[in-house]
């Protein structure tokens, strides 16, 4: 009789272990729950199922780690456009990162990871569209929201492939921003958007020093800015201010002057460089080297 109470009691502590919030098996039934719970909509509920194995994660929860990012995912793609939007993205890739290196830890590869990879690579294409779309509506001193979003793309993409290089994206980035700040300078003429123009290329040139675009663009923007200075002068124009002005637009031609220097020691010959060179040698009142330019110019423009 005593024997078959022990039974009795082992079954009953067996069962009691089973169904705790620490076991696999309870887990199983969460992640189960939550799955269920998302497909209906019902994500808070969902979550709710799967706080209490996502307090300290560890390679035992991983695929509760990515049930939560792709809950979160699923409700960034519903309310996409909605104030918590950005937070629900940031959660869903914190998440399924999370997974990813957890799950790596272990000795197999779990069915999961490839959705969970696909997931990533959509959020972090969601990213990089929301970095285009904020250098198409930027304003002036809005880099860094523009290059935080481009960031956490970069982040996203090096946690699906820890080679990726970014060098490229960026330089790009920053010369999309000197257009736009071109833009603007068109638009208003203040100084600080001309100003924006230069810092963006020189930003682009620091990461890529031999991006010939930058470097042309950079030195034809500084070259145009002398050349309206010059040509804003009229009949009204005093003496005291031609002299200012003068003064003012030899100096953004020297300041040019390097830059087409450099473009054309990038890729010798090019002849919009060459037809740069011999103008702002004309502007600065260098005869010999106009001169030198003009020849060099015809004779690339017959090859």
């Amino acid at each position: 009789m005593r024997s078959v109470s022990l039974i009795v009691l082992a079954m009953v502590c067996t069962a009691w272990a089973w169904g705790q919030p620490g076991s696999q098996a309870s887990m199983q039934q969460a992640i189960e729950r939550a799955i269920s719970l998302g497909k209906a909509g019902q994500i808070d509920l969902g979550l709710a199922q799967l706080e209490p194995y996502l307090d300290r994660p560890t390679a035992r929860t991983a695929k509760a780690c990515y049930v939560a990012g792709f809950l979160f995912k699923e409700r960034y793609k519903t309310h996409s456009s909605g104030p918590a939007a950005p937070a629900d993205r940031e959660a869903a890739v914190h998440w399924l990162g999370t997974a990813l290196e957890l799950q790596a830890q272990g000795p197999t590869t779990a069915l999961w990871t490839t959705s969970a990879r696909q997931a990533m690579n959509y959020l972090g294409g969601t990213l990089f569209d929301d970095a285009v779309k904020a250098v198409r509506t930027f304003e002036p001193g809005q880099e860094a929201d523009v290059f935080a979003l481009l960031d956490a793309h970069v982040e996203v993409a090096r946690t699906l492939d820890p080679t990726v290089d970014a060098t490229a994206e960026r330089t790009e980035f920053h010369k999309n921003l000197a257009r736009a700040y071109r833009q603007w300078f068109e638009a208003t003429e203040e100084e600080a958007h001309f100003e924006g123009i230069v810092a963006q290329y020189q930003a682009a040139l620091a990461l890529s020093p031999g991006d010939i675009t930058a470097t042309y663009n950079l030195a034809v923007n500084i070259y145009n800015r002398g050349v309206a200075q010059i040509n804003a002068m009229d009949e009204n124009t005093s003496l005291a201010e031609i002299f200012l002005i003068q003064d003012a637009s030899t100096a953004l031609f020297q300041r040019a002057l390097p830059w087409f220097e450099k473009a054309d020691a990038l890729q010798p010959n090019r002849p919009e460089t060459l037809r740069g060179l011999m103008i702002v040698h004309h502007a600065l009142f260098h005869a010999a080297e106009e001169e030198a330019y003009r020849v060099q110019l015809e004779e690339a423009l017959k090859r």
